[in-house]
């Protein structure tokens, strides 16, 4: 076991996977220093708001790129990519704009919160973090995503602090995060909006259009499904219980979105470039030495959760979070599963199988909407364990169609 581990810890994928994550861990290891601070500072409702906020930003960002982020990786020509680039931040601001159109019509008829008309920022701050993360990636500049990701984690939680007197500080917090994100954007791109050629962005839209014709329907259901908790529980339970649930997200998928994220970004790109130079033996190869270490990372992280998440939560932020350690408890059975296979699905696009992408998300998306619509007239926990449940199956189900698609 020695051997296989040393064996895969010197592949190139993880090599590279392990300078992001040195990045990732101290941008992870920010936030999670102040949480309890933060706990303290803002109420579950002020978490349970911010829960609210990310859900729309995210859910109607996926529709301001395109999904055509994952394209910028693959064009051999840098010059393909920069049109890639502009091609997302001409779509990107186009839907803020109309989401923002939007929210001024709706409040001549309904009040708003002010954090809706907040949205559109946030949606084409995310855009330019999700260009900026790309790019560094397929020019294999990791020390400069690196500072990206710990200096937008500085300014997050030093935001946060600063309206900690404001009951959306946490928003603002959030939004000063991607204001950092776009700035780093124009200083890197805005000398390549001088000019724009039509044609040419045109052109690789239409080559890449599986990407928001495929791809992004069933990401949108895929998202939607993930942020479903957040809408039930707020429409079911209490905003307190919202709260518990956004901290216990929020620690839990941290792992996820974070450590996982960057070795499958690498993944990512060492697959695509395995897969142009015809080298199937490599790519099988890549796809289980990156489950191995996930599966080893996944267990060190969740299997303590999972037996002590209720005494930790406790201990770090107080007794007033004692039930967002008991939801913590529970949903790290499925986080362990999670953070190994979502990285890993990236598999699928490199082969092209962007038709079982779309089914798999499809079946998810119904089958999530289904469990909680039922499963909101239990108490909170019952509902929470057949959601665990629920990932378990659908994922395995997800791992088990990758690798028949290297074999």
């Amino acid at each position: 076991m020695k051997e296989k581990l040393q064996g895969v810890l010197r592949s190139s994928s993880i090599t590279s996977s392990l300078k992001l994550m040195i990045g990732t861990g101290i941008s992870q290891f920010v936030p999670v220093l102040f949480s309890p601070l933060l706990a303290r500072i803002y109420s579950p409702v002020n978490f349970g708001d911010l829960a609210i906020f990310m859900a729309f930003s995210v859910i109607i960002g996926m529709c301001a790129s395109g999904m055509y982020e994952f394209a910028i990786v693959l064009p051999e020509k840098d010059y393909d990519a920069i049109n890639i680039v502009k091609l997302i931040t001409l779509i990107s601001l186009s839907i803020s704009c109309l989401c923002e159109a939007v929210f001024l019509i709706l409040s001549f008829f309904i009040e708003l919160d002010t954090f809706y008309h907040l949205i559109p920022f946030s949606i084409f701050f995310t855009t330019c973090y999700n260009i900026l993360s790309y790019w560094y990636n397929r020019t294999k500049k990791y020390k400069k995503l690196n500072f990206v990701r710990i200096l937008q984690s500085v300014i997050i939680v030093s935001g946060s602090f600063i309206f900690y007197n404001h009951e959306y500080g946490l928003i603002y917090g959030f939004l000063l995060g991607g204001l950092f994100c776009c700035l780093m954007f124009l200083l890197n791109f805005l000398i390549y909006f001088r000019s724009i050629n039509i044609r040419e962005i045109k052109s690789l839209a239409i080559t890449y259009k599986k990407f928001p014709l495929l791809i992004l329907p069933s990401s949108m259901m895929n998202t939607i499904s993930s942020y479903a908790p957040v809408f039930f529980i707020k429409k079911f339970y209490s905003s307190s219980t919202l709260g518990s649930y956004s901290i216990s997200n929020r620690v839990l998928t941290a792992p996820i979105s974070v450590i996982s994220t960057a070795i499958g970004q690498v993944y990512f790109k060492n697959l695509s470039d395995y897969y142009n130079e015809g080298k199937s033996d490599l790519i099988k190869k890549t796809f289980l030495n990156s489950t191995y270490i996930l599966s080893l990372i996944s267990i060190f992280i969740f299997l303590p959760l999972f037996f002590l998440g209720k005494e930790l939560t406790v201990f770090v932020f107080g007794n007033a979070w004692k039930e967002a350690g008991e939801f913590i408890g529970i949903i790290a059975l499925a986080s362990m599963i999670k953070f190994v296979v979502s990285p890993l699905s990236t598999i699928l696009i490199v082969k092209k199988e962007l038709s079982k992408v779309a089914k798999w998300q499809t079946i998810y998306f119904f089958t999530t909407m289904g469990i909680f619509i039922i499963g909101s007239f239990f108490p909170i926990k019952t509902l929470l364990w057949i959601y665990v449940i629920h990932e378990t199956i659908l994922y395995g189900i997800y791992y088990y169609i990758m690798k028949n698609i290297i074999t």
